[in-house]
């Protein structure tokens, strides 16, 4: 996709973060599409779905990976909550079949606040969008929060090494290492941090996957 080395590193990380208008449909849908399609296959396999899950996805954008779990999770269901308006609208075109069954529900809203009671989720994943939490402990606390005691959360992401490879502009994602994120995980009262790793074209995919233990347990 040549056409992005146009565009200004500004207004393409602005896009990233938080993609609108024309641009952010057709544009970054396209671009998320291309670019998320290794790291949301190694995010899915590490959940390992079943069928009656109840599951939640933090930055879902054109809402693909919503759409491939929804098609396991064939009894239980997908909620998914993103900032962009421009995302909700385009993952609730490409989920239209599952939203009108009563599997999916998309809504807009910020991760560090969550509109989910406790305990609610059995999986829960987020994908490329920690680089814009501004401040990543609240997200993983409330991630906690609404994740049933032995729940698994999924945070899917490129490491430090990797975005350096890319033109971004620094003041809107904020990179970490797999040290960083698992022990970002560990202070939100997650156990049994692992990061999986897959080699994919151009970065290199990673997941760091925890569990929400026994109250005992994630003190």
């Amino acid at each position: 996709m040549w056409l992005f080395k146009l565009i200004p590193i500004k207004f393409f990380s602005q896009q990233a973060s938080r993609p609108s208008g024309l641009f952010g449909r057709y544009l970054m849908s396209a671009l998320f599409n291309k670019g998320n399609a290794g790291i949301n296959s190694l995010v899915k396999t590490a959940l390992s779905l079943k069928n009656t899950d109840h599951v939640l996805e933090i930055g879902f954008g054109p809402g693909e990976l919503i759409h491939a779990m929804a098609n396991i999770v064939t009894q239980g269901s997908i909620q998914g909550l993103d900032y962009s308006q421009t995302m909700c609208e385009q993952a609730s075109r490409v989920n239209a079949q599952h939203i009108a069954n009563g599997k999916v529900e998309l809504k807009q809203g910020e991760c560090a606040s969550l509109p989910y009671d406790d305990n609610t989720f059995d999986k829960a994943c987020a994908v490329n969008v920690i680089y814009f939490w501004a401040d990543p402990s609240q997200c993983l606390n409330e991630l906690h929060r609404v994740i049933k005691p032995g729940g698994q959360l999924a945070i899917g992401f490129r490491n430090t090494e990797q975005m350096q490879q890319l033109s971004l502009d620094q003041n809107i994602f904020t990179s970490y290492s797999n040290h960083d994120v698992l022990d970002l995980l560990l202070q939100a009262g997650f156990i049994d941090g692992r990061i999986a790793e897959q080699t994919d074209k151009p970065l290199t995919s990673y997941c760091a996957i925890a569990s929400k233990g026994a109250p005992d347990e994630s003190t």
